[in-house]
């Protein structure tokens, strides 16, 4: 196994599984209100030839204690700055709903900067560019922030009934937001790597936002759905999900 530093309140990238050579490293982008912790079961579930790192934006978990962000392009250009030295081998990124925006925005300030391309790109449960704006939640009532976490799921209901826990969850949630509706996406195939599309049956995400990822790279694309809502990649669907994610990945090539 290689031995990274240990984490640190400062770190934006949190290692999950690291080994000695190989294949691909993937880097995993959490959606608004969440973190690592939400990838905690997927070095047992993915090829043991994977190496795994969970992008940390501040504010949570290990740096609980570090202001939140909520401008996107402050994030994305920090992000890509954070994971620069990281990109020594081939790498793919997946981004979950928010962490679908940062992986587009971390990946083309790379290509704009010179760094290595990403191998594949896998855009989770977020509409792509071109699709119709959605409200601005960060402006949203505690009240009403409550019930857009029940709408989407994935949050337990003992969190949402807890009012201690919510004091710690919703300024985070609303960080994020403010980090979602400041995002500006450029339109036009800036990449040039293989995309992934992924979404549920029942997200309010549709099939033609998904479709609409295959715009930001002159690569090939391919599209997945599964049974489920927003996270449904936490739900029963989890193993099918984590097969296919698997499968998209079977053909990085090993760095020597």
């Amino acid at each position: 196994m290689t031995a990274y530093p240990e984490l640190t309140p400062a770190s934006w990238v949190r290692p999950l599984r690291s080994v000695a050579r190989p294949r691909l490293r993937l880097f995993l982008f959490h959606p608004a209100g969440a973190g690592p912790l939400l990838y905690r079961d997927w070095p047992d579930r993915l090829p043991a030839d994977l190496d795994l790192w969970a992008v940390q934006l501040p504010g949570r978990e290990a740096r609980f204690a570090e202001p939140l962000l909520t401008d996107y392009q402050q994030a994305v250009d920090q992000l890509a700055v954070a994971l620069r030295p990281y990109l020594d081998r081939p790498y793919a990124f997946f981004g979950h709903s928010m962490g679908a925006l940062l992986a587009h925005g971390v990946a083309v300030a790379g290509r704009q900067h010179g760094d290595r391309a990403p191998e594949r790109v896998l855009f989770s449960g977020c509409p792509g560019p071109g699709s119709p704006a959605r409200p601005d939640r960060s402006a949203l009532t505690d009240a009403e922030l409550v019930a857009e976490l029940r709408r989407m799921g994935g949050t337990p209901e003992e969190v949402l009934a807890e009012p201690d826990l919510l004091e710690l969850l919703l300024p985070i949630l609303r960080a994020d937001f403010a980090v979602v509706s400041s995002a500006r996406r450029p339109e036009g195939p800036l990449l040039d790597c293989p995309v992934t599309m992924l979404g549920g049956t029942e997200d309010t995400v549709t099939v033609e936002e998904l479709e609409r990822w295959r715009t930001v790279s002159t690569g090939p694309g391919s599209l997945h759905v599964f049974p489920g809502g927003h996270f449904y990649l936490t739900g029963d669907s989890a193993p099918e999900v984590l097969a296919t994610i698997a499968d998209e990945l079977a053909h990085g090539a090993l760095d020597d």
